[in-house]
């Protein structure tokens, strides 16, 4: 009797095997989901967020997904998106170096599956002297980042990233380095350059925020990265 019981078991067991690899399939079949909150259309645009868009890649005509959807926050607290905006400012024009700020987000963005910072900033990356050959190491493993020959500074800094992604924190050692380049005021910039792109790029993930077109070819057209 028992041994029928346990036959009885496995089959369903089996059964339930089949129709979850069936589930997969099909979901791997499917098109990626929708975002859950869709950018605000144009017609709800307020002057602030045009101007915003108007400055941005891609202008109106293909409008940042970001903006359009983090606007959607004035509708309850108004002051939300205005102050994220001006403390993302004050991170881009900060007193880090402009290249060492990209080099920072870029792997910022892969080591937490950004892809959509990561897309982004590909193109700010290279205006701001950092190779394609250099993007293509940020979106890799550690071998192949530390193949580059970084700048000292630069090398303790994607470290930083790297602890952060690993152990929640940057250890001694790396710190010890950062401090040996930078003042107290420069080392608080690097760690809250570090955590705004990682609260980003989680906020995005779970908003499904889609790429745009232009974004789109830019991450397809780099080897590496966060993956779709």
């Amino acid at each position: 009797m028992r041994l029928r019981r346990h036959g009885r078991v496995d089959a369903r067991e089996r059964a339930i095997a089949r129709a979850e690899g069936a589930g997969a399939a099909y979901d791997a079949a499917m098109p990626s989901p929708r975002p859950r909150i869709a950018p605000l259309p144009p017609e709800q645009w307020d002057e602030r967020l045009r101007r915003v868009l108007e400055l941005s890649p891609g202008g109106t005509a293909e409008p940042m997904h970001i903006f359009a959807t983090l606007a959607r926050a004035d509708s309850v607290n108004p002051d939300l998106f205005r102050r994220w905006m001006g403390f993302g400012a004050a991170l881009l024009g900060g007193t880090l170096p402009a290249r060492l700020r990209e080099l920072v987000i870029l792997r910022t963005a892969y080591r937490f599956d950004g892809r959509y910072e990561w897309a982004q900033h590909i193109e700010m990356g290279q205006a701001r002297g950092v190779t394609l050959a250099e993007i293509e190491a940020l979106g890799g493993d550690r071998a192949t980042l530390d193949a580059v020959a970084w700048e000292p500074l630069e090398r303790a800094a994607l470290h930083a990233v790297d602890e952060t992604r690993d152990d929640g924190a940057v250890t001694d050692a790396t710190w010890a380095e950062l401090a040996s380049y930078l003042d107290d005021a420069g080392l608080i910039e690097l760690l809250m350059l570090i955590a705004h792109y990682m609260m980003l790029t989680t906020v995005l993930r779970s908003l499904r925020m889609e790429l745009e077109p232009r974004a789109e070819a830019l991450a397809e057209s780099v080897r590496g990265g966060p993956e779709a």
